[in-house]
């Protein structure tokens, strides 16, 4: 019997800036969108994100956020941030394109060759 895989979604954050009438608009787009399950501003303005990262990718999440209207914070330490979040959703995607080992296969080792 195969064990069952779990997908969790992704949690993101990212700190906004702009108007409350855009925030609003960014926040009505977000939630409109079929992947991303929960859009949330608190009080800080920071957006917190939860997301399907088998069918959207962060970066674009935040060209949703700009062509809202909305900023976000772009420093050296947020931009590294941002590329970690891409990378793991990347490596996420790659990882279920793993076939498991089982049990009836013949593992190959590199002296076998």
């Amino acid at each position: 019997m195969k064990p069952s895989v779990v997908i969790e979604p992704h949690h993101r954050c990212c700190y906004i800036t702009g108007s409350s009438v855009s925030i609003e608009a960014m926040l009505a787009t977000l939630k409109a969108n079929q992947y991303i399950r929960s859009a949330n501003v608190n009080s800080s303005h920071k957006l917190q994100l939860i997301y399907d990262f088998r069918y959207i990718e962060f970066q674009q999440i935040l060209t949703i956020i700009r062509t809202a209207g909305v900023n976000y914070k772009n420093g050296f330490f947020q931009r590294l941030k941002y590329q970690l979040y891409s990378d793991a959703d990347l490596q996420a995607r790659d990882n279920l394109k793993i076939t498991p080992f089982c049990c009836d296969k013949v593992a190959i080792r590199r002296e076998n060759l």
